[in-house]
């Protein structure tokens, strides 16, 4: 009688077991299986969130402040216009801040890329401090994260990019 209760108890832990299995496969979201509107669910929930977004867009706004500063015009435009497509990423993921993240673009980022465009280094600066201070720094403690306030690091984000800055040193 006792180990016909034991080999019960092992069948239903066994039965309880492949039922919590099969119930967690569904919690696990598949972007390759399941309706569509299950496809697309999973795949919303593995888009980034804003944290995520601005860690490059710190990293393209830095690059574009070092690639202008050495003259590399090309790759200043180039860095702004992936930082402005990041941020609309950001806009589609994250929509609750969409308009500030627009307003950031119309008010700041246009203006930068105006500065490079006309290949001017002083208004770059001059536009690139003011959409640090009033624009990103004012966004973060405007959406309650006053903590993250970038600063220019001293050197580029990313090394291996030629940002004219040792043949502008040179001259």
């Amino acid at each position: 009688m006792h180990m016909r209760i034991i080999r019960w108890g092992a069948v239903v832990v066994a039965a309880l077991a492949m039922m919590v299995f099969a119930q967690s496969g569904s919690q696990n979201p598949d972007i390759y299986k399941g309706s569509i509107q299950d496809r697309v669910d999973a795949l919303a929930k593995i888009q980034p969130g804003l944290g995520t977004v601005m860690i490059e867009y710190g990293n393209r706004m830095t690059n574009a402040y070092y690639a202008a500063k050495g003259g590399n015009w090309g790759l200043a435009q180039y860095q702004i216009k992936e930082a402005t497509e990041i941020q609309e990423t950001g806009e589609i993921t994250r929509t609750a801040n969409a308009a500030l993240l627009k307003s950031v673009e119309k008010q700041y980022i246009q203006p930068l890329n105006d500065a490079v465009l006309a290949m001017d280094w002083p208004a770059f600066q001059q536009k690139f401090d003011t959409m640090v201070t009033q624009g990103c720094n004012a966004c973060h403690a405007a959406t309650g994260h006053p903590y993250i306030e970038y600063k220019l690091p001293p050197q580029p984000a990313e090394s291996y990019l030629d940002f004219g800055l040792q043949s502008k040193s040179k001259k």
